[in-house]
């Protein structure tokens, strides 16, 4: 642990902290179940004060990526749902470059297809038609000049609450601000806008018709409608 954290600086260390926690559980040196030292030494350890610790291990409890048990310490865990959904925000990361589109992108491809077929067979009525209204929404926003991005966004959400799968709903709302950000840089491209209003309407079809089959196959199509050009190409 102490060759691994060490003198970290900046305005926000508990932020600092935190991140240096997630590569680390992410690269496998801290494990499941590790128990983490006490609070003073790890203020010695990344020469930060005891504040910016306790805020940052407060913030890891948060995310679910640790426990404290009373009288025996703080450990690592990297087995709830939270913990998961953290690691994955956290490895896709802010940013724009091609590389990470195409790593955005690719993570949309595995779980888009089929959230959309899930959501077609227990879609309910309620369902359906908030789906179609926020592709009103959609239109409007894309007639004033804007690239739709609000409703685009509120169509995907609203389709994996469709799913009434708790767990796949937590794990596309802890995603969510990555995700935007891919449907952001691809929607400014000309003609991508519409396109992906028209796929949108395809894809409410097939899940109004419960053609899971069908819902799958459409959010393939519109993926690819509306993914950058340059992100899978070599």
């Amino acid at each position: 642990m102490q060759a691994e954290l060490h003198n970290l600086d900046g305005q926000r260390l508990h932020e600092s902290i935190v991140l240096r926690f997630h590569a680390l559980i992410q690269q496998g040196i801290l494990k499941h179940g590790a128990k983490l030292p006490a609070e003073r030494v790890l203020a010695e350890q990344l020469k930060v004060g005891r504040g910016s610790v306790r805020e940052a291990i407060r913030t890891l409890e948060l995310q679910g990526l640790v426990v404290s048990k009373h009288g025996s310490g703080t450990f690592i865990n990297t087995q709830s749902l939270d913990a998961m959904t953290t690691l994955m925000t956290s490895a896709l990361g802010p940013g724009g470059s091609e590389t990470q589109l195409r790593d955005i992108f690719e993570v949309r491809h595995l779980l888009e297809p089929q959230l959309a077929a899930l959501a077609a067979q227990r879609a309910t009525p309620a369902d359906v038609e908030r789906l179609s209204s926020i592709l009103v929404e959609q239109r409007r926003q894309i007639m004033e000049g804007e690239t739709g991005v609000d409703a685009d966004t509120k169509f995907h959400y609203a389709l994996a609450t469709a799913t009434h799968n708790a767990a796949l709903i937590k794990v596309v709302s802890a995603v969510e601000d990555v995700l935007r950000q891919s449907r952001d840089q691809s929607l400014q491209q000309p003609g991508r806008a519409e396109r992906s209003l028209a796929s949108h309407r395809q894809i409410l079809e097939m899940v109004s018709n419960r053609d899971h089959h069908g819902a799958r196959e459409a959010m393939e199509h519109h993926l690819t409608a509306v993914e950058p050009s340059s992100v899978f190409v070599e």
